[in-house]
């Protein structure tokens, strides 16, 4: 439909009407005057009705169009925020995902010597709070620690932690077969190897009521009289020691 405010009045007076208005004239007995003036009339009306509904129409199509426009625009920023908001969960997924560093003490100097570092393997055990033997946190099982670790350093596998299985360093769940049970240990190399054992327990966040009492264990071995009054004392104390700190992982379980 074509805008009507561009319609021009037809010339009601000229020869192309003028049956119409003779027969108006005739039915009338109006003048030709009279006649043309009626038919200019009824055609302004019309044509007034018909520039109404045309601007109604644009009107309402202008609505609508502005609806649409406003939902696309409402979409787009909704798209926008949704992608704004995974952007960010991906960033604080990745924050966590990412490896801390703990802070220092700057003013602390270099201490006087160098605590040995047990194996991996052994400190997971802690971790989970298994029981461990003591032969790993001897000096010869510390060595070996150093030793295997550079040696399979590229060496990865599969374990679980927490339902979930998580890639670590072979050597971090792998058993040395150098490996003693606590009563095959020398005796001095008991007492030496249960000191780094018990720090071992507080880095791997022991309670420490299960620490202080492993702490008195030992202390009472270590100064049991049986050990100065039997030539076997110590091998006594060892077998003992072995035993009751196997059962006493077990019952914790």
């Amino acid at each position: 439909m074509a805008d009507p405010s561009f319609e021009i009045c037809p010339d009601f007076d000229g020869p192309a009407y003028a049956n119409i208005c003779d027969d108006i004239r005739q039915a009338t007995g109006q003048t030709q005057e009279a006649v043309v003036a009626c038919l200019t009339q009824s055609w302004t009306v019309g044509h007034n009705q018909r520039i109404d509904e045309w601007n109604q129409n644009r009107e309402q199509e202008a609505a609508l169009a502005a609806k649409a426009e406003q939902a696309r625009a409402d979409q787009e920023e909704e798209a926008c925020l949704q992608k704004e908001a995974e952007a960010e969960r991906e960033k604080v997924e990745a924050a966590k995902k990412k490896p801390k560093m703990n802070g220092f003490d700057e003013v602390s100097s270099v201490g006087d010597s160098i605590a040995p570092r047990p194996s991996q393997y052994a400190i997971q055990k802690l971790n989970n709070f298994d029981y461990v033997e003591l032969w790993y946190f001897s000096p010869e099982g510390c060595k070996e620690a150093l030793r295997t670790a550079r040696s399979i350093a590229d060496d990865f596998g599969l374990t679980r932690v927490d339902d979930q299985l998580t890639i670590r360093p072979a050597y971090a769940f792998k058993a040395s077969k150098s490996a003693v049970a606590d009563h095959d240990l020398p005796f001095l190399t008991f007492l030496r190897t249960k000191n780094l054992f018990l720090m071992q327990l507080s880095k791997a966040k022991w309670p420490q009521s299960h620490i202080d009492a492993l702490s008195l264990f030992f202390w009472h071995l270590e100064n049991h009289p049986i050990r100065n009054n039997s030539e076997i004392g110590d091998m006594v104390t060892l077998h003992y020691a072995s035993h009751i700190r196997q059962d006493w992982h077990d019952r914790l379980k």
